[in-house]
């Protein structure tokens, strides 16, 4: 049998984050994964902000999370010979004067250190509409989860880690202080399943509250371009993908939670978009996807708490860009040494639920 330290069940934004955390600290890890299986990282546009727009506060432990993003992702840059980690200019259209007279006072307060004061007035050539002025959210990026997800797994795939197949919960067997699998023993098994944890056996007690959200990929007619370093934020993001080209979302569905495209959905961000651009454009794609959101919104990590043999590292959300290198590096350290992480975090709150 082989042996290995951890086996990671799920490729996604945060089993591939977790997984090379893990590796950097001198760990060997199986990551298990379909790729048959949709994730909601692959649907993700990527988008990292410091600012929670609709209340005007920072995002929660935003002064943390950043410094840990701005190393992270650059070296996984390095490592995998691909460029997926970009700051871009957040456009901030007002819808109202009231909005506009609140965000210029909140550059005074801690959280101006991400908000610019200058007001735009321009259209970006007739492109928006623009009659009460835009700012912009500073500190702000995306990643392209597809090319990072894809580059990953070539690495994985280059070293012999990666089994391509759909867990399979009867093959897992638990030792005390040992899992196995297949040809495969690990200390540990730590899923990272995404929303598929609410059928995982160990985990569905967990509150999980899932989201589906919807995002459209259209271009602009007429000759039409919003330069690539600029997304638009305004009901809806709109994040230039090249090429003419742009990621509009999202919406956010909580009773139908299927993986297919809606009507309801596409019909939702058309009405928001025809709000925010002054021209017109093409629909040439319609995703979905569903995001592992909780209840209290606070990402789910731990032990389980009668076999300590499986871990979870899940619950990320739609700030799982911003959250995931600051608690996979948390989380290492815990499985590696001991060394306590956020309680907002820690499965243990759910432990008498």
């Amino acid at each position: 049998m082989k042996k290995v330290d951890y086996i990671i069940v799920g490729q996604g934004l945060a089993g591939t984050i977790l997984t090379q955390t893990l590796f950097k600290k001198g760990c060997s890890v199986l990551v298990i994964d379909d790729a048959a299986l949709s994730s909601a990282s692959k649907v993700a546009a990527g988008l990292y902000n410091p600012i929670v727009f609709k209340r005007l506060v920072k995002s929660w432990l935003a002064d943390d999370l950043l410094p840990y993003m701005d190393s992270f992702y650059p070296e996984m840059e390095k490592l995998l010979e691909t460029k997926f980690y970009n700051h871009k200019r957040i456009f901030k259209p007002f819808s109202e004067e009231q909005e506009k007279t609140r965000w210029i006072k909140k550059t005074e307060e801690p959280i101006g250190q991400y908000m610019s004061k200058i007001i735009y007035r321009e259209d970006l050539n007739g492109i928006v509409f623009n009659t009460l002025g835009i700012s912009e959210v500073l500190h702000a990026g995306n990643l392209d989860t597809n090319i990072f997800l894809n580059a990953f797994r070539a690495f994985l795939n280059n070293n012999n880690l990666l089994i391509e197949e759909k867990f399979d919960q009867e093959k897992l067997l638990i030792h005390s202080n040992l899992v196995s699998y297949r040809d495969y023993s690990a200390t540990k098994i730590i899923f990272c399943e995404g929303y598929k944890s609410l059928e995982n056996p160990f985990f569905k007690w967990l509150p999980f509250k899932l989201t589906k959200g919807e995002t459209l990929i259209i271009k602009l007619s007429g000759g039409h371009v919003i330069p690539t370093e600029i997304v638009i934020n305004k009901a809806v993001f709109i994040l230039p993908l090249g090429n003419n080209t742009y990621k509009v979302g999202a919406t956010y569905e909580w009773e139908d939670l299927s993986e297919n495209p809606t009507d309801k959905g596409k019909s939702e961000l058309t009405e928001k978009l025809t709000k925010v651009l002054k021209v017109p454009f093409e629909i040439i794609d319609h995703q979905a996807g569903v995001r592992p959101t909780v209840t209290d919104r606070r990402p789910i990590i731990g032990l389980h708490p009668v076999h300590p043999e499986l871990a979870i590292f899940n619950g990320l959300g739609t700030k799982g860009v911003m959250l995931a290198p600051y608690f996979a590096n948390q989380f290492a350290d815990f499985l590696l040494c001991g060394a306590p992480f956020n309680n907002e975090v820690n499965i243990d709150r759910f432990k008498s639920a």
